[in-house]
């Protein structure tokens, strides 16, 4: 195996180191640069030119006649990083390049001085590596954080809007719900009350109409015991055809007067004033002889009288007492 330290006849003689670094300059994957204090390009590897834009070192140092406004996209950069060389011999930074179309990139720098035997610097140079790739994925991932942040504080926003809608919705619910409960108890006490009222108020209605039946009951009775007799004498007395016809109407009149039952059911069946008179005695429990004496009728016509009422009242053929069901209608 041949040794990589011969030279490429295959002599013994070993290669000298300034061939060594010239390859290990040209085949560098890295930019490597020589410039001069004044700013020129004294040299460059192939990568750096290449990444610059340039098609050979020459190219490119032919080019660049100044490399703080022709490389740096910031000229004052290099005056201040120049400074920092000076002060500590050396120094690291990121800048913004400008290729040799004008695009943008972002480069890291490594550069020192080179001075002579004096001190004083001959020249500075360094490495170059571009970072545009890494320095836009970074500034993706910064754009894609903001939003994220914003994004975020947007939706702690909306949260917080939330919260506080439902926090007053809730205050707002509970104060419902305490008007809710002070109106139900309210209304139950109301009902309490109301309910009590209607006791006193049924109470009240059942003894007016106890009273109104007692009332009414009281006016019958006196028709009947004071009125109706003198009528009846009357009607035995001499009495001329128009006396005796006003005489009948006159207790036809007062008999439906005073009495309810007979209103209801002259209303309900229509019946005359002679069945009228006839359903009031049965009602009261008289029979057709009893009612014959009272009317003058014979008792076949009473008992007339009561099938007319039993059949104005839906009643033929049924087993019902017509008593009884006057009492419990009428």
């Amino acid at each position: 195996m041949r040794d990589p330290l011969q030279n490429p006849s295959g002599a013994s003689a070993p290669i000298s180191l300034e061939e060594q670094y010239g390859s290990l300059f040209d085949n560098a994957g890295e930019g490597i640069f020589q410039t001069s204090v004044s700013g020129r390009v004294l040299n460059v590897n192939p990568a750096l030119a290449k990444l610059f834009g340039y098609r050979s070192p020459e190219e490119m140092k032919r080019n660049i006649k100044a490399v703080y406004r022709q490389i740096y996209a910031d000229r004052n950069q290099r005056g201040r990083i120049l400074r920092q060389v000076e002060a500590r011999g050396h120094a690291q930074f990121e800048f913004r390049f400008l290729r040799r179309d004008g695009s943008r990139g972002w480069g890291y720098v490594s550069m020192h001085a080179v001075r002579n035997a004096g001190g004083k610097t001959a020249y500075y140079e360094g490495y170059f590596l571009d970072m545009t790739s890494h320095k836009e994925l970074e500034e993706q991932l910064k754009a894609s954080r903001d939003l994220l942040e914003q994004r975020v504080l947007e939706r702690t926003r909306k949260i917080a809007l939330l919260n506080r809608d439902l926090a007053a919705d809730i205050a707002e619910r509970k104060k419902v719900e305490r008007e809710l409960r002070a109106r139900e108890k309210e209304l139950k006490r109301r009902a309490v009350k109301l309910e009590a009222f209607n006791i006193t108020l049924r109470t009240l209605l059942e003894q007016r109409e106890a009273d109104r039946r007692e009332i009414e009951r009281r006016i019958m009775t006196n028709v009947d015991d004071l009125i109706m007799p003198c009528i009846e004498r009357l009607k035995g007395t001499a009495l001329t055809k128009q006396a005796q016809v006003h005489v009948q109407h006159l207790q036809e009149n007062l008999r439906t007067l005073t009495s309810p039952f007979l209103s209801r059911i002259k209303a309900s069946a229509h019946l005359t004033a002679t069945e009228l008179q006839v359903a009031d005695y049965i009602k009261k429990g008289k029979s057709s002889k009893q009612i014959g004496a009272l009317m003058r009728l014979s008792p076949g016509t009473v008992d007339f009288h009561r099938n007319r009422i039993r059949r104005k009242l839906n009643l033929r053929g049924k087993k019902i007492s017509l008593q009884e069901y006057l009492l419990d209608q009428f």
